[in-house]
């Protein structure tokens, strides 16, 4: 997939290449300005593993989407829940749950229904949609107000649908 990827677009390589320089000046900034101004900055470490750079206190201050978001284009290829709950956190990013793997999961599942900026192309299984140009990927239709029209609700429905707004009223009919 990767080969395809940069197979289509020649400058993916380059500009991948580009902003993994950029990260890597940003950081040294930050450390610049906040040794300067004599606060202590967080400590990240580089190693080079497998061709690419990892730093630990790369996602910190993000949130999981981001993240993921930032992981997926550096890697430049698909990932799986597990794999993304490791490395944002190895990366900084603390996730709060008892499962990290669903949390990033659930996270990831909402912001491709709402932005679709990540694709879900398994099941869990995350990509970016710049890498699928002209595919269109198929959200969940779980919506409550998916099951019918406000406006074809009964009264009892409606009051239903305000009182428990995450549960999908069943259609008697």
């Amino acid at each position: 997939m990767t080969s395809d990827i940069l197979g289509t677009d020649p400058y993916a390589a380059v500009l991948a290449d580009l902003q993994a320089k950029r990260d890597q000046i940003d950081q040294t900034i930050a450390l610049l300005t906040s040794l300067r101004g004599g606060a202590q900055a967080p400590i990240s470490f580089a190693a080079d593993v497998g061709g690419i750079t990892e730093t630990a206190g790369m996602f910190l201050g993000m949130s999981i989407a981001d993240a993921a978001k930032k992981l997926l284009a550096q890697r430049k290829r698909t990932m799986g829940n597990v794999e993304i709950a490791r490395e944002i956190q190895a990366g900084g990013l603390v996730l709060s749950g008892k499962d990290p793997v669903n949390v990033v999961g659930s996270v990831l599942t909402r912001r491709f229904n709402e932005v679709g900026d990540i694709v879900k192309v398994g099941r869990g299984i995350w990509g970016l949609k710049e890498w699928y140009p002209g595919r269109t990927f198929k959200t969940s239709t779980k919506s409550v107000a998916s099951a019918h029209s406000i406006e074809d609700m009964t009264p009892e429905e409606l009051e239903q649908r305000l009182m428990h707004p995450g549960r999908v009223v069943e259609d008697e009919g």
